[in-house]
């Protein structure tokens, strides 16, 4: 949906279904209080970046309304401020109090909310955009840690329309999950009931996975197949190693990625990642897995 900051790492990558989020619009007006708020649903993608070098926080906002313009979105809110205890929006006083409402794990070393003592202002960015055919949301705090260290933390909630929609990974999208996790799982590549034939409607996902490799030139992959547990376990392994190959097969000879890069392999229903009981379950296990390799 929008691209990072030329230069950032991502440093922290989590994603939550049916995920409440409160987008804070107007500044602090009490004791951590805001209230100016629009309250949404959806699948939420949260990452945090941090930023090395004497880069200006109002460089960074900029690069990302710009990106959010780009996509068609709106501003909803917008503030940069030096004062920390500034009650507008951007300071970290407000960040508190936004993220003391959307909160995130104080166990994986998300800086936003501290400082040092060459620790600087705060800015805050609200859009909203429509991204394929559902409202969509994105939310950029940044903070200067110290005099040569930005963090930065994204927001991007896409409401519920979208869970039903199975063409909805992008490249940046599974980019950030094998960077984070170092694998990221697909079940939106669909084939036919057991069989190895890709379906039509995986092709605008395949051409993202083509994107992907083609942005990340050095990466290689294991293409991993996974089935539900209908059947008996060699066939399901088999099959599964087949609807692998058939994505790697695709990916060669459709979009012209190296062979060398792509490892296929099967693993049935061996590495369920819901329950069989029930045909959510089982539509879940359905997938294809990237996993990076040396």
């Amino acid at each position: 949906m929008v691209s990072r900051f030329p230069g950032s790492t991502l440093e922290y990558c989590e994603e939550k279904d049916q995920e409440p989020y409160a987008i804070a619009l107007g500044p602090v007006t009490g004791y951590k209080q805001i209230d100016d708020w629009k309250e949404v649903v959806g699948r939420r993608t949260r990452l945090y970046y941090t930023i090395q070098g004497d880069v200006s926080l109002l460089t960074i906002q900029q690069n990302y309304r710009e990106a959010l313009e780009r996509a068609g979105g709106t501003v909803l809110a917008e503030g940069r401020e030096e004062r920390t205890t500034s009650p507008e929006i951007g300071s970290r006083k407000f960040l508190g109090v936004h993220y003391g409402r959307n909160l995130f794990p104080s166990s994986e070393g998300i800086r936003l909310l501290q400082g040092s003592s060459t620790s600087g202002g705060g800015f805050y960015l609200a859009g909203s955009m429509e991204r394929q055919g559902a409202p969509a949301h994105l939310v950029v705090g940044g903070t200067r840690y110290s005099a040569d260290l930005q963090v930065v933390l994204v927001d991007i909630i896409v409401e519920e329309q979208l869970a039903t929609d199975r063409i909805r990974i992008d490249a940046d999208w599974m980019r950030a999950r094998l960077e984070a996790e170092g694998r990221v799982d697909l079940q939106d590549l669909l084939f036919d009931t057991d069989s190895d034939r890709l379906q039509e409607a995986s092709l605008p996902l395949l051409k993202e996975v083509a994107t992907l490799l083609v942005n990340m030139p050095d990466i290689k992959l294991f293409v991993v197949g996974h089935t539900d547990m209908t059947g008996g376990l060699e066939h399901n392994l088999g099959l599964s190693r087949r609807r692998a190959a058939e994505v790697v097969r695709s990916l060669v000879e459709e979009h012209d990625i190296d062979p060398g890069r792509l490892d296929p392999h099967g693993c049935g229903p061996l590495a369920p990642l819901a329950g069989n009981h029930s045909e959510a379950g089982r539509q879940k296990n359905r997938r294809v897995t990237l996993v990076a390799r040396p």
